[in-house]
């Protein structure tokens, strides 16, 4: 045969030449194409496959005329140990008057490593099971399962009992960038990640060529160098793979970053390989049953001496931290949140230590299950200021190209996983011990009577028929700061756009709580329709509300609405309410009169007995007039009275 194939990557060595002729290997669709190893004895090149695609060999003879092909005869394969080695011959004459003793050209080829990464190892944070923003790991986090794709790259099966660890070499690398590697595995961890592992090695079995399996290591990186640092494994038993044969896919980059807090400066400051973001976060998203969970477990861990999985000597049950540990990290926690000069990634590891059942002398123990997970919270910048500092530093026109390089991209993800876990921890500690004032109460009951249909509106309608109302009662919980006066709404503010107030600019406006019947506004109506110049009648006709988004708006009663439509509503449906009020805006204080975010604010007459009058819930788009429900239908619809 003129030439043969193989797969993946294997060490070519020239190991005899006794032919007269020229003598030459040709190797074509390797990694790197065509490539060519002389027929020199001694010679040597190491070939790089590409990926499960064979390449191919031929050898050459140069008689004058050019270079033409030898046959070739193939040795059967050599397995000893993780060694497979295959002999090549080639006859560079083989036909008639030959001596066809295929020894022109001898080369051996020996397979080149038993496993490789094709993909690089990435960070998986034990508490949650969460994989880190591309897999980079993040010091102020400490502890990680550094997970990796092993491939089988031996062509051959693996054996039964095959174990995959990483090389001596490798734990030193890591050793002296501050990288620990623990071999401790318990019974749970093991569970959590689908393996058995035995001093370290991670037993895989009987792999396929080829196939792949995603494996996990310890890793500690609280005091790694921020950069990229090599991780490098081997097959260990039954057989011991030759490191010069270690093929070179076998090492990956793991991407180690350090993000910090500055409380001068109030920002967050993270390094990695390529330089530093420094990050002020000016507004967050926080999952509120999330957040509501975090702050119930850290007030048990606060006051009741942790949530941990472990017993300490001087603590209570369920933390491996005593008292004393404990009221050292909470009076950290506090310290932090009156802006003190703490390292807030150094308290979150002591949290990490009290919840995990190690203590602070970071022994072992589950690293699954347990811990910080259960004071993680989902929260997620909105709105921040940052900037690069690169290193080395760019020196061209307009600076580098933003998206050659998306590390600072993942660090703004991994700081607003620092949010979530530390940061907004340390100040859910402090709401822990009164959470009320978190979780402020429960929606009890809604209520939307308004009419699918317009067809489906009774008829004749009068201002006796009830209206449609569209509301909520709520329970809060515990007590507020009130007034006598407990009926009390903000009046205008000079930093909102209405600050003509109804009492003092910036104060508070003090009712008794009384209401109009439907009776009482009909008369409002009659009143004005009857002495339209009557100052009595006009006054009794001015309102305000004091809505979320509005702020404090004065008004006028309208009229009553016998059929109003509203939509579109989060179906897209259009509903029907009866006699819903109209307000409009006042000449002589025109201002935006109803937005969204203003529904469930009170419209209450502005001049004695300042009466509240209905319940917002509706604009129009240019916001010059607002409907609401009156207050008597209301009361009725949820059987509530104001006193």
């Amino acid at each position: 045969m003129l030439n043969t194939s193989f797969v993946g990557d294997w060490r070519i060595i020239v190991q005899e030449h006794d032919a007269a002729w020229a003598q030459r290997v040709v190797l074509q669709n390797t990694a790197a194409g065509q490539q060519t190893l002389s027929g020199v004895v001694g010679a040597r090149l190491d070939v790089i496959g590409n990926s499960t695609n064979p390449w191919t060999l031929t050898i050459d003879h140069n008689d004058g005329s050019g270079w033409n092909s030898n046959d070739l005869k193939l040795d059967p394969l050599q397995i000893v140990g993780s060694s497979i080695t295959c002999v090549i011959r080639s006859e560079d004459n083989p036909g008639p008057g030959s001596d066809n003793d295929y020894n022109d050209l001898v080369v051996r080829l020996e397979k080149i490593g038993m496993v490789d990464q094709p993909t690089p190892p990435f960070a998986v944070w034990p508490a949650t099971m969460q994989a880190m923003p591309e897999g980079i790991f993040e010091a102020a986090l400490g502890r990680y399962f550094l997970a990796m794709n092993i491939r089988n790259i031996w062509t051959q099966p693996w054996p039964a009992q095959t174990a995959v660890g990483l090389t001596l070499r490798c734990r030193n690398w890591l050793q002296a960038a501050g990288i620990v590697v623990n071999d401790s595995w318990t019974t749970n961890d093991q569970a959590a990640v689908g393996q058995v592992v035995s001093a370290g090695r991670v037993q895989v079995g009987a792999l396929q060529p080829w196939e792949s399996r995603l494996i996990y290591f310890k890793v500690d990186v609280s005091s790694g160098q921020v950069g990229k640092h090599n991780v490098e494994v081997e097959v260990l038993e039954p057989v011991a793979e030759d490191l010069n044969h270690i093929n070179p896919k076998a090492r990956a980059p793991m991407q180690v970053s350090r993000t910090t807090y500055d409380p001068t400066t109030k920002t967050f400051v993270g390094s990695c390989d390529r330089g530093t973001i420094t990050v002020s976060i000016k507004r967050l998203t926080v999952d509120y049953h999330t957040f509501k969970r975090s702050v119930g477990r850290l007030r048990e861990l606060m006051q009741s001496g942790g949530v941990g999985g472990g017993t300490g000597s001087t603590g209570t049950s369920g933390s491996s931290c005593s008292r004393a540990e404990l009221e050292r990290v909470r009076k950290r926690l506090l310290e932090f949140l009156a802006g003190k000069d703490v390292d807030i990634c150094g308290i979150w590891r002591e949290l990490q230590c009290c919840c995990s059942g190690r203590g602070s002398d970071g022994g072992g123990g589950d690293w699954t299950g347990q811990g910080a997970g259960d004071v993680a919270m989902f929260a997620f910048p909105t709105l921040l200021d940052y900037k690069i500092d690169y290193s080395p530093s760019f020196t061209g026109q307009y600076g580098p190209i933003p998206f050659d390089d998306p590390w600072w991209k993942l660090l703004l993800a991994i700081i607003a996983i620092l949010l979530t876990i530390a940061a907004f921890v340390s100040a859910a500690a402090d709401l822990a011990n009164h959470s009320d004032d978190v979780v402020i109460g429960k929606v009890e009951r809604t209520i939307l009577n308004a009419f699918k249909k317009q067809s489906d509106i009774p008829t004749p309608i009068t201002s006796a028929t009830p209206g449609n109302v569209d509301v909520a009662v709520i329970k809060l919980n515990g007590h507020r700061t009130l007034t006598s006066a407990i009926f009390s709404y903000k009046d205008a503010a000079s930093d909102e756009e209405n600050t003509t107030p109804i009492v003092s600019l910036n104060g508070r406006i003090d009712t008794t709580g009384a209401t109009l019947t439907n009776a009482q506004i009909d008369q409002l109506f009659q009143n004005l329709s009857d002495n339209p110049g009557d100052p009595a009648a006009q006054a009794a006709m001015q309102v305000f509300k004091s809505g979320a988004r509005s702020g404090t708006t004065p008004a006028l009663l309208g009229s009553l609405v016998p059929t109003m439509p509203r939509g579109p509503e989060e179906d897209g449906s259009t509903v029907f309410f009866v006699n819903q009020l109209s307000f409009v805006q006042d000449p002589a204080t025109p201002t935006k009169i109803s937005r969204g975010g203003d529904s469930g604010s009170l419209w209450v007459q502005r001049n004695a007995p300042m009466a509240i009058v209905a319940l917002n819930h509706a604009g129009d788009d240019p916001d010059t007039t607002g409907f609401g429900s009156r207050i008597e239908d209301v009361m009725t619809a949820i059987d509530i009275v104001f006193g």
